[in-house]
């Protein structure tokens, strides 16, 4: 059985705002998978750009971890900690699904 991590996280963000966003979240991944070696994967994911330009104000992170001391890690890096002192004006939701991958 795998020790791997999946989260999913959902934001609502505000419509003015989601271009800044997307851009943070982009930067904010690229970011993580450069300093965190247990980081596997990090996909930002916006259905604006598939659904073309309709969208519900959802933003999506599917973020992969090698264990729970890489998500522990991850939660406690100053990275993380700036990032979201960084979009709480730009969101109206957020809603985390933590998934042990099987």
């Amino acid at each position: 059985m795998s020790n791997k991590i999946a989260l999913m996280v959902e934001f609502g963000v505000k419509p003015e705002r989601r271009a800044e966003f997307l851009d943070l979240m982009r930067s904010h991944a690229r970011l993580t998978l450069d300093s965190e070696p247990g980081c596997e994967q990090f996909d930002v994911l916006d259905p604006a750009g598939f659904n073309n330009g309709t969208e519900d104000g959802s933003v999506f992170l599917y973020e992969l971890y090698t264990d729970q001391a890489a998500v522990d890690a991850h939660m406690g890096s100053a990275l993380l900690a700036s990032t979201r002192g960084s979009y709480d004006d730009m969101i109206t939701s957020k809603r985390v699904v933590w998934c042990a991958v099987t």
